[in-house]
């Protein structure tokens, strides 16, 4: 305390800390929105009111209530059983989308404004399950590394083993399914502003970027690979 006045000390007398089920697994990532603070833990994913409480009513309703000696208010768990591992890597979000993985569950989820949703379910189950099963979850090799891209408007995870196995593909809320794969690894990945951005190597490469007189298309990383594009259809129309 430097001063008689100084008003950033917690008194003593004060409850600032709050506790969680150790059952869940260690915390892995905070992400404060708004009054909320989303807490995920590995196997578990909660929400707290930032210096409020909630009273509830009898229909279960709840009103949040300013405290001002509150720093943390009551935990209140997301209603499904997933977390996000020990993956913080694969976080993304847009507005007041979350996009993270859970490894040891092989989903996918998405957690918005109507709770928790498990978008790897979207044709995508089988191919979720043994990809996530081919990353060692005890120890913990390989990586999930997620990122939104504001220029595409795509939830972009890639899922890293060790040598340099991966598979990068993204989400697209507008047909609710996975539309792409890509083939780069990235280290981080993130948007600023309308640009999409990866860290590879030390090094900061925008995506989805032209220039004149120069082939940027399917080039990652200053490598070229060939795009295709695959057609699913009933070959007979007639039949259902």
């Amino acid at each position: 305390r430097t001063g008689v006045n100084d008003t950033n000390v917690f008194s003593v007398g004060e409850d600032i800390t709050k506790s969680l089920d150790p059952a869940q697994g260690s915390v892995q990532k905070l992400y404060a929105e708004d009054t909320n603070l989303i807490i995920f833990q590995e196997n578990k994913v909660n929400r707290a009111l930032i210096d409020k409480d909630a009273i509830y009513t009898a229909e279960g309703g709840g009103t949040p209530v300013s405290q001002l000696n509150l720093v943390i208010g009551q935990i209140v768990p997301y209603a499904g059983n997933f977390g996000i591992s020990r993956d913080p890597r694969s976080f993304a979000v847009y507005g007041y989308r979350k996009y993270f993985t859970d490894r040891d569950r092989n989903a996918v989820i998405r957690l918005s404004q109507d709770g928790i949703t498990e978008i790897s379910n979207y044709g995508m189950i089988d191919y979720f399950r043994d990809q996530f099963g081919e990353l060692d979850t005890a120890t913990q090799k390989g990586v999930i590394v997620g990122g939104w891209d504001i220029y595409t408007k795509q939830y972009v995870v890639s899922m890293q083993k060790p040598d340099n196995d991966y598979q990068t593909l993204s989400f697209d809320e507008q047909v609710l399914g996975w539309p792409s794969r890509f083939t780069y690894n990235p280290e981080q990945a993130f948007s600023v502003k309308s640009k999409f951005y990866t860290i590879k190597q030390g090094k900061i490469w925008q995506h989805n970027y032209e220039r004149a007189g120069v082939a940027t298309r399917s080039k990652y990383y200053d490598v070229y690979s060939p795009s295709s594009i695959t057609f699913i259809f009933n070959p007979s129309v007639s039949a259902s």
